[in-house]
């Protein structure tokens, strides 16, 4: 996603250009771009690049590096960045993406070398101060994490895009692009279409019974939802699940456009939707949102205060802090919502702030590019309500990761969700459970970091990408292989690692080892890198 099914611009085409095999491949991968069709936009931009080598236009170069960081391909992006960045034309802000793409691979040092070089070309720009904060931050939460135990949801997960898991009677209604909906009452189902950013299926709501012996049957969540052809998801719903209110992409195929190069494009924008269910469990008719306007701008992630009184949700509409913000609505005495009120600067930054999600005690969760974090969307936690909240805390490592982290929806009571792309998982986005008892906690661990690792590069090995992979917490450290360089971290106990090295010329290999049965302070020694040859 991430952009996800979230507060974005879908631009899309309602009138495919007709003989587009005869144009050439630069404006076919134009045309792809301009809808944001950005995973085949990449693909025929590589093919241009491929073709025409040192002589690729730059701006061939910023587009492939766009569409890959907007469809997060982190790696792949950040190499074009590279190549980008050396052209005298390239927009200063290829270098703030470069380090964006480092960031979210966990290349803290080489990101924060982007980011200042980014500050000393525009001085005044305020967005890069938190992503160098954050590079130095994450580099200490990763060596101090805090006292929580993560898993991947392996029952709700698949090789595409799963997220938004909350909780419902019997189980969870969570979000996904990758089990099939639009069954019909009749058999029959609709045909189709492809979300044109990553060239897969639109996401929809499913719900996952768990409450049979452990085993999970997924289903559609209710065929009031799933009938639309675009996105549907996330759900919230009121305490004691009559009501949900749910996300989705514009519905209306009627949409205004506009006609340029031969091909119609339209805006399809996000809305919320509310609907009741009646006495026999069924959901009725979806009723909008009386603020939603598709036509200016999105709006979408509902959460609801405990008592049902304050309708919190994200929009880019006009009026706000920037990017996208954090809204809320007061139910009224005729029991509409009154008019849509910016939750503040404790909480909404100039950039995106989006996911907000009410725990059972009243305080807020929220997902933010702007406040100081990881890498892309960090979890946040505040206190408060309306639009007086306490200032905004990063839940740290390992609930944040250098990738993105969002919807964290939490219990006191069994498991607390919340969604990451993080490396480890089993497909582009994962629902992971943190098992704490009661509560959330940000308290460190006092011990748990304690055998010191020396890895010593080979004299030979020279411009590798060298990774280092905890694999009971589904993260690592990334590394430039220089020469002789010498590698220091601290271990955990009783874990699992892999060093992977990817040489010029993408060749790889990966060396296991573990700390099992190491004390204190023991100290580990490797040697990275084909030494012999």
């Amino acid at each position: 996603m991430k952009n996800y099914a979230g507060i974005i611009l879908l631009f899309l085409s309602v009138q495919l250009l007709s003989a587009q095999e005869q144009l050439s491949l630069d404006k076919q991968a134009a045309i792809y771009y301009a809808k944001y069709d950005y995973a085949k936009a990449a693909s025929l931009y590589e093919r241009v690049a491929a073709k025409r080598g040192e002589k690729t236009p730059t701006q061939v170069l910023e587009r492939l590096a766009d569409a890959y960081r907007q469809i997060n391909k982190y790696e792949a992006s950040a190499n074009w960045y590279a190549k980008l960045i050396t052209r005298s034309d390239a927009s200063p802000d290829a270098r703030l993406y470069y380090g964006d793409m480092l960031k979210s691979q966990g290349k803290y040092a080489e990101a924060k070398v982007a980011y200042t070089q980014y500050a000393q070309t525009v001085p005044s720009s305020e967005k890069v101060k938190n992503r160098i904060a954050g590079c130095d931050a994450a580099a200490e939460w990763i060596q101090t994490p805090t006292t929580v135990f993560i898993r991947n949801v392996e029952r709700l997960n698949t090789s595409q895009s799963d997220w938004g898991a909350t909780h419902y009677p019997g189980g969870v209604v969570f979000t996904s692009d990758s089990l099939y909906r639009h069954q019909l009452d009749n058999g029959s189902r609709y045909n189709r279409n492809k979300y044109g950013r990553t060239n897969r299926d639109y996401y929809g709501l499913y719900v996952g019974d768990t409450a049979n012996y452990g085993n999970v049957y997924i289903k559609d969540f209710s065929p009031s939802f799933n009938w639309s052809r675009y996105h549907v998801g996330p759900a919230a719903f009121d305490k004691d699940y009559h009501t949900a209110y749910v996300t989705m992409t514009y519905p209306d195929r009627n949409i205004p456009g506009v006609k340029e190069n031969r091909v119609k494009y339209g805006y399809r924008r996000l809305e919320l939707f509310s609907a009741e269910k009646d006495k026999n469990g069924k959901w009725g008719k979806p009723v909008a949102f009386p603020y939603n306007k598709p036509d200016q701008y999105s709006v979408g992630h509902a959460a609801l205060s405990n008592d049902g009184n304050i309708l919190y949700f994200a929009a880019d509409m006009p009026g706000g802090q920037g990017g996208t913000d954090i809204w809320y609505s007061e139910k009224q005495g005729d029991d509409k919502w009154g008019a849509p009120v910016n939750c503040g600067p404790a909480i909404n930054t100039a950039e995106d702030d989006e996911f907000p999600t009410i725990a059972p005690d009243g305080s807020l969760y929220f997902s933010s590019k702007g406040w100081m974090g990881m890498g892309g969307f960090d979890i946040f936690h505040s206190t408060g309500s309306k639009a007086q909240w306490s200032t905004a805390e990063n839940l740290r490592y390992p609930t944040n990761s250098p990738a993105d982290d969002f919807y964290f929806v939490a219990a006191f009571a069994g498991d607390t969700y919340f969604s990451s792309n993080r490396t480890g998982g089993k497909g582009s986005d994962d629902i992971y459970s943190i098992t704490t008892p009661t509560s959330y906690t940000l308290t460190k661990t006092p011990v748990a970091l304690v055998i010191p690792f020396i890895g010593t590069i080979c004299p030979t090995l020279n411009d590798a990408c060298i990774y280092i992979y905890n694999r009971q917490r589904g993260i690592g450290w990334c590394f430039i292989g220089q020469p002789g360089r010498e590698i220091n971290l601290t271990l955990e106990k009783e874990t699992d690692y892999v060093i992977r090295t990817t040489y010029p010329g993408q060749r790889r290999d990966s060396i296991e080892f573990n700390t099992r049965g190491m004390t204190d302070g023991q100290e580990l020694k490797k040697v990275i890198g084909p030494c012999s040859h």
